[in-house]
């Protein structure tokens, strides 16, 4: 297959992978929630930092020079240290009720989306067969060509290794294939 021909085939489900790939904007309240996660993330670090600054002063006689006062109270670093871990547990529920939330609708929606999985599990099975080809013809070692698969039901691939991923508690095959010359 040459780049015009893989050109050819990617524009084909371009349209699916980017439906599929963007179905979560589209899921009511999960835009929001996604701002609201990202940015607890970027507060995260800078809370961290300002709590390291309100503690510093009082680390003085563990360190080799003397550091001025930058914040005299202790209060300053409590409330310092309280907003690091409200934000880090706020962007860890975040997290998971996004995740919950699209797992949810693609589990009440399973069928809205089959025909453009058909489309891309269509393309990538004439993708493998392409490589089976390939590697026959120029006596390739299928073990270079190491893949990792979420379905092993494709034609011409060759299960070496099967792992679990997890996503809170729902546990998903990952397998890792090599094809079959």
């Amino acid at each position: 297959m040459h780049a015009k021909d893989l050109e050819r085939e990617w524009k084909k489900i371009k349209h699916d992978v980017e439906k599929i790939v963007y179905l979560p904007l589209t899921i009511l309240g999960i835009p929001t929630l996604i701002r609201l996660a990202m940015m607890l993330k970027l507060i995260i670090p800078v809370s961290l930092i300002f709590t390291v600054l309100a503690i510093a002063p009082k680390m003085h006689r563990f360190l080799p020079i003397p550091l001025p006062p930058i914040f005299g109270q202790d209060i300053v670093f409590i409330l310092f240290m309280i907003l690091s871990i409200v934000t880090a547990n706020g962007f860890i529920i975040t997290d998971f009720v996004i995740r919950r939330k699209i797992a949810k609708y693609e589990e009440k929606h399973k069928q809205k989306f089959s025909k453009r999985r058909k489309r891309v599990k269509d393309v990538t099975q004439r993708l493998i067969l392409e490589l089976v080809e390939k590697l026959k013809r120029r006596g390739g070692d299928p073990a270079d060509y190491k893949m990792k698969f979420f379905f092993k039901d494709y034609k011409g691939i060759k299960v070496i290794k099967e792992s679990r991923g997890k996503i809170f508690k729902k546990k998903y095959p990952v397998y890792t294939v090599i094809c079959s010359t």
